[in-house]
């Protein structure tokens, strides 16, 4: 089952973070066992971006830095008259998202991390945005 959690994006921005940037560092789950529930928490992995509603996935294609064994990908942002921007928060090990409109007075973001060998993302990456 997917869910997708609508934040303003001030309330994400206010969280600090060590490593997410705009993006919540961390997301709790409820997990429930033949041993009983508990709670983890699932740490971010990626984002995207969508010009309207995610929904219509018309996600926006980052560019991809020089070194193919990093994760380096830059955004920039630019909206035509009354187009908003989405962003949604991934997370390892979960569907569950992190969905905001970002501020007209974003105009770019820059993704950056450790990728493995398979080019799977490790760890929390960093996000940045201006």
């Amino acid at each position: 089952m997917r869910m997708i959690l609508l934040v303003p994006l001030g309330l994400a921005l206010g969280m600090v973070s060590a490593h997410a940037g705009p993006c919540p560092a961390s997301i709790p789950d409820d997990v429930n066992t033949s041993h009983g529930s508990f709670q983890v928490e699932h740490k971010f992995r990626y984002v995207s971006f969508y010009v309207g509603d995610p929904k219509d996935q018309a996600d926006l294609a980052p560019d991809d830095g020089p070194n193919p064994g990093k994760l380096e990908q830059h955004w920039e942002l630019t909206r035509g008259p009354g187009e908003k921007i989405a962003m949604v928060c991934r997370y390892h090990g979960t569907d569950k998202t992190v969905t905001s409109l970002l501020p007209p007075s974003v105009k770019s973001c820059t993704l950056t991390g450790e990728m493995d060998a398979h080019g799977d993302v490790v760890g929390s990456p960093t996000l940045e945005c201006k």
